[in-house]
């Protein structure tokens, strides 16, 4: 497995089936323009990771996005998105999102979930630590 670290937005696009499959599974709110504009934003940025998982064929197998945030007192890798079917490919994502958080001597990571809670507890370690609200205006 090979990962990448992509700028490329034509890369990117590839991974618009999984986002409408995220999104219909009710994983994620936000309309899939205002991620793609969100991304293409973040590209330059040296605090924006958007990782795609290749095997030796140069087939897809999965993605993630990583955000830094160096603020003191708030310093924390977030993770905005991993997917990926395979528990492989997911464990090699991360493991490159937390590499790369600690050259910046980033030791925590966070993320939102919107299902499965209990789930992430188990499986992967995470611990609720607040609760995100919101409101529509």
């Amino acid at each position: 497995m090979r990962i990448d670290r992509v700028t490329d937005l034509d890369e990117i696009m590839q991974c618009l089936p999984f986002e409408r499959e995220i999104r219909k599974k009710g994983r994620d709110r936000m309309r899939e323009a205002d991620m793609i504009l969100f991304v293409q934003s973040q590209l330059g940025n040296p605090f924006f990771a958007f990782l795609i998982a290749y095997d030796e064929d140069n087939n897809f197998l999965g993605y993630s996005i990583g955000i830094l945030n160096l603020i003191p007192g708030c310093k924390r890798l977030y993770i905005a998105r991993m997917y990926a079917k395979d528990k492989d490919v997911r464990v090699g994502l991360e493991k490159t999102l937390v590499d790369w958080a600690k050259l910046h001597k980033v030791n925590l990571a966070q993320i939102t979930v919107c299902k499965n809670i209990k789930a992430y507890k188990r499986l992967y370690g995470y611990v609720p630590v607040s609760v995100n609200m919101e409101r529509r205006y």
